[in-house]
């Protein structure tokens, strides 16, 4: 039987979900409390590699992930002008007959989740906070904002980055911190060629970033670095945009520049990092994904590791027969699984705010070193 046999998880993301098709197809009872509304989904697009895909895999997930957005395995640097300069293949650790990662829009992601959840026999109780939390013997109660108490075997807490159940059970000792860059990022129709990650690099040393998310869609990035901003207003978000894109001459891009209106679909995002010590669970309550550790995108890794720690703490609770070991085990997995590659994602991004003659190459090999730590089993 399996240490548990049925589960609250606070928070409806991308660990969330996955956690409750993982559980679910091993017997166990899944509710999801979710502040969120359906319908309000928010996101623009998220870059997912071989390791999410391999996890996904493991509770039949894969293949509909990728048909919801962009498979590909391809990555292409062009000058500021648009032409080819380098194309790079990397080795396929999914399958060899499928593409080594995808691109997707996070709606689209999460409705796929969700989808699998509740066909599983998963409940979602959206536009739902917890209020409070007690654990008494084996049972975990919960007050939920409804005014509705539940209980459960055990509580996960897969919030997010400033995740209220990590305050709960370890106060603000352990808050994520800006690492020096954030993120503008614009949602924009995906041009034919573009079948891969693409870097554009002017001269001057700007670098505009691309990711196809579906047939239709792709998304375009650049990095800030300096100061935290809490937030763009839209007007100078767009004006920032046609700022930091004026060195480039590629068509796309000359394009995407002019339509940026107070309209379009920028977003900006400063980058929060946290790796959490061990342990990452007190009692019958436990943290998983961004909850307990938080990446900076140079690996876009964060919503990976989120998958896998689902897909790992579902093994364990089903693997052994009480709660303690099962949490144990799970974290002595994780751990040194996530914070190496943590650190080399953060390593490229300080690396990315002091560029030297010999920072990309040294960024370069930091990158093969985290996609190697990826192909890893986990």
């Amino acid at each position: 039987m399996p240490a548990v046999a049925n589960v609250v998880i606070i928070g409806g993301g991308i660990g969330g979900l996955t956690l409750a098709v993982a559980l679910r197809r091993r017997g166990i009872g899944v509710s999801i409390v979710e502040k969120g509304n359906r319908a309000d989904r928010l996101g623009t697009g998220i870059s997912l590699l071989g390791n999410a895909l391999r996890a996904l895999e493991m509770i039949g997930l894969a293949e509909s992930c990728i048909a919801a957005g962009y498979g590909y395995d391809v990555v292409k640097t062009r000058d500021a002008s648009g032409r080819l300069v380098d194309e790079m293949r990397p080795p396929r650790v999914f399958h060899p007959d499928q593409p080594g990662a995808f691109g997707i829009m996070r709606p689209a992601l999460a409705d796929t989740l969700e989808r699998a959840a509740i066909e599983v026999g998963a409940t979602i109780a959206f536009e739902t906070t917890v209020t409070s939390l007690e654990e008494r013997g084996d049972r975990v109660e919960l007050g939920l904002s409804t005014g509705e108490r539940i209980s459960a075997d055990l509580v996960v807490g897969a919030d997010g980055v400033y995740s209220a159940t990590r305050r709960l059970l370890f106060g603000e000792a352990h808050a994520p911190a800006y690492c020096g860059q954030g993120g503008i990022r614009y949602t924009a129709p995906r041009p034919d060629d573009m079948d891969g990650v693409t870097f554009y690099r002017s001269a001057g040393g700007e670098v505009v970033g691309a990711i196809p998310l579906s047939q239709e869609h792709c998304y375009y990035f650049v990095l800030e670095t300096g100061e935290r901003q809490k937030r763009f207003d839209a007007e100078r978000l767009a004006a920032h945009w046609r700022r930091r894109t004026a060195e480039f001459t590629a068509p796309e891009l000359i394009a995407l520049a002019e339509a940026a209106t107070v309209a379009s679909p920028i977003s900006y995002r400063p980058f929060d990092v946290l790796m959490l010590p061990q342990p990452w669970h007190r009692g019958r309550v436990v943290l998983i994904g961004d909850a307990v550790h938080s990446m900076s995108p140079q690996l876009t890794s964060g919503g990976g590791m989120a998958i896998e720690d689902a897909v790992v703490l579902a093994e364990e609770l089903d693997r052994l027969r009480d709660v303690p070991t099962a949490l144990a085990a799970y974290e002595r997995r994780r751990e040194p699984r996530v914070r190496p590659i943590l650190e080399t994602s953060l390593a490229i991004c300080r690396l990315e705010q002091a560029p030297s003659r010999t920072g990309h190459q040294q960024g370069m090999a930091l990158l093969r070193k985290g996609l190697d730590l990826l192909a890893e089993p986990i």
